[in-house]
C-alpha cells in the first residue's frame, strides 16, 4: 500500500499524554493516514459514529477510562472496527487479556512506525480479500 492508499484509512487515536498524542498523530499523517486524535477516551468514544474510523488505536494506561475499557466499549458498540492497544508498560498478562478481548495487536512503546503500518496494511488486505 502506498501513502496515497493510506489516505483512505482513517485512524482514531487515543492517548492521554498530549505531547505523545501529537507526535504520534504527525507521524501517522506523514505516512499518509487520516488521523483524528483525542486525549480524552470518553470524547473519542462519543465521536466514533461521526468520525467513522477504520481503526482505533488506544494507549493502555490512562486515568478514568483505560485502554481495556475503550476496547470493551468498542466490542459492545463497534466490534467491526479493528483495535490496536499501545503501551510502554504492558505485561504479559495484559497483552493476553487485550488479545482475548479482541485487540488485533498490542504494540510496546516505543515501536517502529513501520510495524504499525505493516500491521494495518496486512489487515486491510486480508479484510478486502476474504478467503
Amino acid at each position: 500500500m502506498t501513502s496515497q492508499e493510506n489516505k483512505k484509512i482513517k485512524l482514531l487515536l487515543i492517548d492521554d499524554e498530549e505531547g505523545v498524542l501529537r507526535a504520534f498523530q504527525l507521524m501517522l499523517e506523514a505516512l499518509g493516514f487520516s488521523v483524528v486524535a483525542f486525549t480524552n477516551p470518553a470524547d473519542a468514544l462519543a465521536q466514533i459514529p461521526e468520525e467513522a474510523p477504520h481503526w482505533i488505536i488506544s494507549d493502555l494506561r490512562m486515568p478514568e477510562i483505560d485502554g481495556f475499557e475503550v476496547l470493551k466499549r468498542r466490542n459492545e458498540h463497534y466490534p467491526e472496527i479493528p483495535f490496536i492497544l499501545i503501551s510502554g508498560h504492558a505485561r504479559g498478562e495484559e497483552i493476553e487479556q487485550a488479545k482475548a478481548l479482541g485487540a488485533q495487536a498490542v504494540l510496546q512503546k516505543p515501536f517502529d512506525p513501520q510495524e504499525l503500518v505493516s500491521l494495518i496494511q496486512y489487515e486491510q488486505r486480508a479484510s478486502s480479500h476474504p478467503s
